[in-house]
C-alpha cells in the first residue's frame, strides 16, 4: 500500500479526499498518480490483501477506483467489490477480508477487461460505474464529482 503526497504544497495532505486505487500495474497506476495526485490524496492497493488492509486501516475514502482482473490475488475486483456491499459470502472471504467493513462509498470499475463483462453484471456487483482503460481522466472526474453532489444532497435532506 503506498500513500501519496499532494501534488500541490498549499494543500494538506490530511485536507484532500482520498481515493483507494486497486490497480496492480505500475503503469496504470503512475498514469493515475499524475492525473489524480494534485486533487485527491490517493492510496494504492496493488493487491487484494493490501486492499482490504486500506479499508481496514483508513475507515472511509471519497471512492474507490476498481480494477477488474488483480495479478497475484485470491479475490478479483468484483469479489472486492462484492465483499465492501456486503454482498460475498463468508465462505467465499480469506481469512484477511473476514472483517473488512462494508460501505456505501463509491466504487468504479476502472478496467481494460470491462468489455469482457457485461455493463450490468458489473453494476450489478455493487458498483457505481464502470471506465475503460486508457482512462478518460475528464469522464473520471465528472463521475467522482457527481458522487459527492449526490452525497451531499442526500445528506441535505430531512
Amino acid at each position: 500500500m503506498k500513500s501519496l503526497r499532494p501534488g500541490s504544497a498549499t494543500r494538506r495532505l490530511h485536507d484532500m479526499p482520498r481515493l483507494l486505487c486497486v490497480e496492480d500495474n505500475d503503469d496504470n497506476w503512475d498514469v493515475a498518480e499524475l492525473r489524480l495526485g494534485r486533487a485527491y490524496t490517493i492510496v494504492r492497493a496493488a493487491t487484494d490483501r493490501e486492499a482490504c488492509a486500506a479499508l481496514k486501516q483508513t475507515g472511509s475514502f471519497y471512492a474507490v477506483l476498481m480494477d477488474i482482473e488483480l495479478a497475484g490475488s485470491t479475490l478479483n475486483g468484483i469479489q472486492l467489490t462484492r465483499l465492501i456491499r456486503g454482498k460475498l459470502s463468508p465462505a467465499e472471504r480469506p481469512d484477511y477480508a473476514s472483517d473488512v467493513p462494508t460501505s456505501e462509498v463509491p466504487i468504479l470499475f476502472v478496467s481494460a477487461y470491462g468489455s469482457a463483462y457485461r455493463r450490468a453484471e458489473l453494476l450489478a456487483t455493487g458498483a457505481n460505474d464502470v471506465l475503460a482503460k486508457p482512462v478518460d481522466f475528464t469522464r473520471l472526474s465528472l463521475a467522482l464529482t457527481e458522487f459527492h453532489l449526490g452525497r451531499l444532497a442526500v445528506r441535505k435532506t430531512p
